[in-house]
């Protein structure tokens, strides 16, 4: 699963740690330790690595403390409750759960890092590899960051309205860059995407993690789904047209064993439009944990005896899964080696042994649903296990999971998202239901926004969808356990200082 030779990628990385354009915010790169070689930068037999870091930044996107938090602990699918003197952290989690950060909160500057970051190196590729003759494999690396960047200024427009921008070609770094407002980045979201996606490879001819055509088509899909948000005026004819292409490709179908996606040794990987490619035996920093941070600390997976005891999912969230038969609650195939099943930890948990827990005062360790954000005890809150972990591990911060960016049941669910915003309830339903069956979860009769919203929560919950679904339906700023209702301009997070201090172009978000 690997996309090129991981010592030419440590090079290439060095080489971008120190070209990369930082003016967009302040980073601090650490140069890795490696002669800083441009002689690299100068050969075309090297432009796949030139690709490759505009890749690796992805594997960031989805950590806990990241953007995939914000998508998340700022939702009632994920909540970070301070337990005793554990997971305070000078408030920060509790202001992600109450919507009360400020320009100065880490997880927001972390996460527009990571996305600038990413939005950098694909600049720098694309410089880099336009000094080449133009040959078929230049150009379609050339499209693939194409590709790249447009998806990081996605991500930067959904989370802050705004983003600095370059063109590949502005090298001038003495210059600050520009800043497009939100209805500006989606238009040239919409006009990238249109003109990249003919000149993008399927599925079957690119190799597995790499950007494929379908991949630009869902990107485009999600950016109409999200245009009445953004600009107020709504696409949702558009969103059927791109979601449509996708699955009539007959590239990607829904799988028939849900939880075959999420296992650790060989996963089915048919729903997998993008994806972002892990690897535990590469240490290139990112980490990578994904269930130390909600697992008590008695649990343990491989070698891993020192799980920290934090995130949850809400009362709220629990309360919405009424479905008896649905398998996405819950899956035991883990069990025998871990001790604890996928999806949803509720009630008594044991070891693989069989051996009842206990909680550090020698209580039974039982998982329940209510949660105290202030003051929690070390069993409240159902905690929840997406991927299975390797249960031969001996690295608690480097997940070997791939992370699933865009499957197709999204797409399925988008389409049928916007069908019903359009009138078309008869449609939604069949795509809702297309879901549903292979779920074992009853179909659905009729389909409303309300049902249609808690699908996409059955479907997708964990994977860095709820707090744009949550905009998106009128819910993110309403009140859920312990978060009361808040006002309309955090939908938007604020500009990171740090960011306001270096680019005279940004203008910080109103209310913060």
């Amino acid at each position: 699963m690997k996309i090129i030779n991981n010592k030419f990628l440590i090079k290439v990385l060095v080489v971008f740690f120190a070209v990369s354009f930082a003016s967009c915010s302040k980073l601090d790169e650490q140069v890795l330790d490696e002669s800083l070689d441009t002689s690299l930068m100068e050969d075309p037999a090297n432009a796949p690595g030139l690709v490759n870091p505009a890749y690796a930044n992805l594997r960031l996107l989805n950590e806990f403390w990241g953007p995939w938090g914000l998508s998340e602990a700022t939702t009632d699918e994920a909540m970070f409750p301070t337990r005793g003197t554990d997971w305070f952290d000078g408030g920060i989690w509790q202001q992600d759960h109450l919507h009360t950060w400020t320009a100065n909160h880490g997880h927001v500057t972390g996460a527009w890092n990571v996305i600038l970051q990413g939005q950098s190196r694909a600049n720098t590729g694309i410089y880099y590899l336009n000094q080449f003759p133009s040959t078929t494999e230049i150009d379609g690396y050339i499209i693939e960051l194409r590709f790249l960047k447009a998806f990081y200024i996605y991500l930067a427009n959904d989370f802050w309205g705004q983003t600095a921008f370059r063109e590949w070609d502005e090298t001038d770094y003495s210059v600050p860059p520009k800043v497009m407002d939100r209805t500006e980045a989606t238009q040239w979201l919409i006009t990238e995407l249109k003109a990249i996606i003919p000149l993008m490879k399927t599925k079957a001819e690119i190799p597995y993690g790499r950007a494929t055509k379908a991949a630009a088509q869902t990107l485009l899909a999600k950016v109409y789904l999200n245009q009445e948000v953004y600009t107020g005026t709504a696409a949702w004819d558009d969103v059927i047209t791109q979601c449509s292409a996708v699955i009539n490709s007959g590239d990607y179908t829904i799988a028939d064993d849900y939880w075959s996606q999420f296992q650790y040794e060989s996963p089915n990987t048919e729903e997998s439009i993008f994806t972002f490619i892990r690897d535990e035996s590469l240490s290139l920093g990112g980490g990578g944990v994904w269930n130390n941070f909600t697992l008590h600390y008695a649990q343990t997976f491989g070698n891993i005896n020192s799980c920290w005891n934090g995130g949850c999912i809400t009362r709220t969230f629990w309360e919405t899964w009424t479905d008896a038969t649905d398998v996405r609650k819950y899956d035991a195939r883990i069990m025998p080696v871990t001790g604890f099943n996928q999806g949803f930890l509720v009630g008594q948990q044991y070891g693989p042994d069989g051996t009842a827990l206990e909680t550090r005062d020698g209580s039974p360790l039982i998982f329940v649903p209510d949660v105290n954000l202030a003051n929690a005890s070390e069993a409240e809150g159902i905690r929840c296990i997406k991927y299975a972990p390797n249960p031969n591990t001996n690295d608690q911060f480097t997940a070997g999971n791939d992370f699933y960016q865009f499957r197709i049941s999204d797409v399925y669910l988008m389409r049928a998202e916007a069908k019903l915003r359009g009138g078309d309830a008869a449609g939604a339903l069949v795509d809702v239901n297309a879901i549903r069956l292979k779920r074992d979860a009853t179909p659905l009769a009729s389909v409303s926004l309300v049902e249609l919203y808690n699908e996409r929560g059955f479907e997708l919950y964990w994977e860095g969808k709820r707090r744009q679904d949550m905009i998106r339906f009128g819910k993110f700023t309403s009140a859920y356990s312990e978060k009361p209702v808040t006002p309309d301009y955090v939908k938007v997070f604020p500009i990171p200082q740090s960011a306001l201090d270096v680019n005279p172009n940004l203008v910080q978000n109103p209310g913060f």
